[in-house]
């Protein structure tokens, strides 16, 4: 029973990080394929008389989600490409603009790229693993620091700490904590996701939990 216990709860830790990862690839797929779908009953309808194999080929479902798949690839290929090329970027900082100005759609627009941002440049300790109290002193979380800050009137340093949340570290909260309460590690952003889609169960057998952060603190 022991054997059994462990061997499905080992199965259940492996399986949560693919139903997360699959439930995100699947809604997005979901779009591209409601995109794909009238475009290809329009292809059907109009090669129906003329080309009627090409037409029965385009009417079944595994040749449209092929379809969406390569749509999407070729979507975020052409992406990246434009992201590394000058004109490219350019483009997409007037998309960025005419997005923001969007009510509601902008600021979640622009609150993910800033958080997504965060976690690529690294300004000040950004990407910074550290823990914080949570949900009542004594007990601590595993969060990411996306943001120093000062107190306008202590002009004590703050952070801006993202916590993610098992088994979807997608769907976490923010909290601003002082500095000098919040523990640095030495972990890297991708152990803390590990740590936290697991449960727990993939990270060190020892951590700094009670020393508060003197490097933190300094600045």
């Amino acid at each position: 029973m022991f054997s059994l216990r462990k061997n499905i709860s080992a199965g259940l830790l492996a399986a949560i990080p693919l139903w997360v990862t699959w439930l995100v690839i699947a809604f997005i797929l979901g779009l591209v394929i409601d995109l794909v779908g009238p475009i290809g009953d329009w292809l059907v309808a109009h090669s129906r008389s003329t080309f009627p194999l090409f037409a029965d080929v385009l009417e079944l479902k595994a040749v449209r989600y092929l379809i969406s798949i390569v749509l999407l690839l070729g979507v975020l290929y052409l992406l990246g490409w434009l992201t590394t090329h000058f004109i490219g970027r350019r483009l997409l900082q007037y998309l960025d603009k005419v997005l923001e100005k969007i009510p509601f759609a902008g600021k979640i627009y622009s609150g993910t790229k800033q958080v997504l941002e965060a976690f690529k440049s690294k300004p000040d300790h950004a990407e910074q693993v550290v823990l914080i109290e949570y949900p009542h002193p004594g007990m601590k979380t595993i969060g990411i620091v996306t943001k120093t800050m000062t107190d306008s009137k202590t002009k004590q340093p703050l952070l801006a700490v993202y916590v993610p949340t098992t088994p979807n570290p997608t769907s976490g909260f923010l909290e601003i904590v002082p500095a000098e309460r919040a523990v640095a590690t030495d972990w890297s952003v991708n152990d803390a996701i590990s740590f936290v889609v697991s449960g727990g169960s993939v990270g060190p057998t020892a951590i700094d939990f009670t020393l508060p952060s003197s490097e933190l603190s300094k600045n």
